[in-house]
């Protein structure tokens, strides 16, 4: 058999298949015979040498098989192994193609048989996540899950096509522009297509500069679009514990169980600290069991205060089964006045039924409620049941896409086995208008409550109430904004409530900073002023990564107003 080197000049085009059949008769390969599926290769030229049954390709290289496709100036195939090594040029990248899916990088290791290989300097893009940087391992998910790159319950969400990458030294960022505004870096990140993404112990940059190390592994469900809650740092100024610095987030997070903790110290309170557990039971029965140790300034005292219970959701229908000792309770009943108090609920049960469509744009679901709690010295059964109702409309102006009216209404009427207070009934309701004046946009809604009766516990006991709300938004250039909103009680005739929003936005973050300013007619317990910083990073167009604790439980003025989402 003549085995010296044949050159072949292509012009544009030489099907690899020619090649594979040369190689089957005259060198006889087992391996070439596992390819169960033809693959072709074009390049500008192709030498082949028999003796060691290699091909080399220079120019436009394209190789493919079944979905898989292979660009690169320079490849080398081992026919033998079916091993493919590929090299870039100058700023021509080796791109490696299945499906969907792109990567890139300097130097690629394939076997075009098991599906394995190895990207130098990878870079790639999995739905809105963009990794680059450091080397890149794939492997099809059978493999992957033999090399313990991904579990048995991973493996069942996974495609059977997909390729399982394990990336080292690589950056992660959902961030579009050229330039990424923030990234997280990690020495080991684990994709897998259309599950999640889950990096080990993460670094943190904003700006190309160190902002802080993630203390756990970071898990993205791209499934869902949605970033686990991360572990964070923040400062905050509170009335009754003075200033403290507390950190957040997860500490496991699985399919089915999740643990988070709260940590904090106060210059005035020493340490607080919670546990927040959650199992997935069934796909509509989930449990969950919070141990907290909190002070509360009602009781100006710090204790344990655990919380257990079962949410339920199937097919629209959602419902809780909550026990509580001890619990601290913030409601904000009105603007200017937030209660603050504790409560033992043995057990509180909710149950509401699917939102129905009333009409084309309104819509409503019923709720009922039946619960046992103890609250200022007293011990109480409350049932009772209640409508939601809300109403989108579109702009009265429909050519500028302004002056857009909305409601809001809810009715809850509930019974007491109390002496003194046996009913109480509850209207609120809200209207009101988003529109923008020249390049300043506006929200104006009043809100109004109307009771009948009360009730035996203070958490639970409302008054009549006739308010005004009106947001203004203030464009300082291209980044910076700032929003405010007033409220104004009629009943008293009194500004109860401004909120400050400062934002400075960067395309794919920004900080907001809010301050609340609580102003009721008399200095009482109830006021709660606070302030807080928040950085939110814009991950997913329907989550959002968000440092900033208690803040996040108000929509801020720039929120409402549309310049932050």
């Amino acid at each position: 058999m003549d085995c010296s080197h044949r050159n072949f000049q292509c012009g544009n085009v030489i099907s690899l298949l020619m090649f594979l059949s040369l190689i089957i008769f005259t060198c006889t390969s087992a391996f070439a015979q596992e390819l169960s599926s033809p693959v072709t290769l074009e390049a500008d030229e192709v030498v082949f040498f028999e003796i060691e049954g290699r091909a080399e390709a220079r120019g436009n290289v394209i190789i493919r098989r079944e979905d898989m496709k292979l660009e690169a100036p320079y490849v080398e195939y081992f026919i033998e192994s079916s091993m493919v090594f590929a090299e870039g040029h100058d700023d021509e990248l080796v791109v490696l193609i299945w499906g969907n899916r792109v990567l890139r990088g300097d130097k690629l290791e394939y076997n075009l048989i098991t599906q394995e290989g190895i990207m130098q300097n990878g870079s790639g893009q999995e739905g809105p996540v963009y990794v680059y940087g450091g080397d890149v391992k794939i492997a099809p998910p059978e493999a992957a899950l033999t090399k313990g790159w991904l579990g048995r319950k991973d493996l069942e969400k996974t495609e059977k096509n997909a390729h399982v990458a394990i990336w080292e030294n690589a950056n992660y960022t959902t961030c579009d522009a050229p330039k990424p505004h923030y990234n997280l870096y990690t020495t080991k990140m684990t994709v897998i297509p259309g599950n999640k993404v889950v990096l080990r112990r993460p670094r943190v940059y904003l700006d190309g500069k160190l902002l802080y190390t993630y203390p756990f592994n970071y898990e993205i469900n791209i499934r869902d679009r949605e970033a686990s809650s991360p572990f964070t740092f923040r400062i905050k100024d509170d009335s009754d514990r003075g200033t403290g610095v507390i950190g957040y987030g997860p500490v496991v997070v699985d399919d089915r169980l999740s643990v988070n903790v709260h940590l904090a110290y106060w210059s005035d309170m020493d340490e607080e600290w919670m546990v927040l557990g959650s199992y997935g039971l069934t796909n509509q029965w989930s449990l969950f069991a919070n141990a907290v140790y909190a002070y509360n300034s009602d009781e100006d005292e710090k204790r344990y205060r655990p919380s257990w219970g079962a949410n339920y959701y199937n097919q629209g229908f959602s419902g809780k089964i909550y026990w509580s000792q001890a619990e601290n309770v913030s409601i904000e009943k009105e603007a200017g006045v937030t209660y603050k108090g504790v409560l033992w609920r043995s057990p509180e049960v909710q149950l509401f039924t699917p939102w129905v469509d009333l009409t084309s744009n309104a819509r409503s679901r019923l709720a009922l409620y039946w619960g046992h709690y103890e609250a200022d010295e007293a011990e109480v059964d409350r049932w009772g049941y209640g409508f939601d109702f809300s109403s989108s409309f579109a702009p009265l102006d429909k050519k500028n896409n302004n002056f857009t009216p909305f409601i809001w209404a809810q009715y809850q009427w509930f019974k007491y086995d109390a002496k003194k207070w046996r009913r109480q009934e509850i209207i609120d309701a809200t209207w009101g208008l988003r529109y923008r004046v020249g390049e300043f946009p506006m929200v104006t809604r009043y809100a109004q409550r109307w009771t009948t009766g009360n009730s035996p516990m203070s958490w639970d006991d409302y008054s009549d109430r006739r308010e005004i709300y009106h947001t203004t938004g203030i464009p300082l250039g291209s980044r910076w904004k700032v929003a405010v909103r007033t409220a104004y009680d009629f009943v008293d005739e009194h500004l109860d409530e401004v909120v400050y929003s400062l934002v400075y936005d960067e395309h794919c973050y920004y900080w907001e900073f809010i301050y609340k300013d609580e102003r009721p007619m008399y200095s009482t317990s109830d006021e709660d002023d606070w302030m807080g910083l928040r950085l939110v990073i814009k991950a997913f167009p329907e989550s959002k990564i968000t440092f900033g604790g208690e803040v996040e439980e108000i929509t801020s003025p720039a929120q409402e107003v549309g310049f932050v989402k």
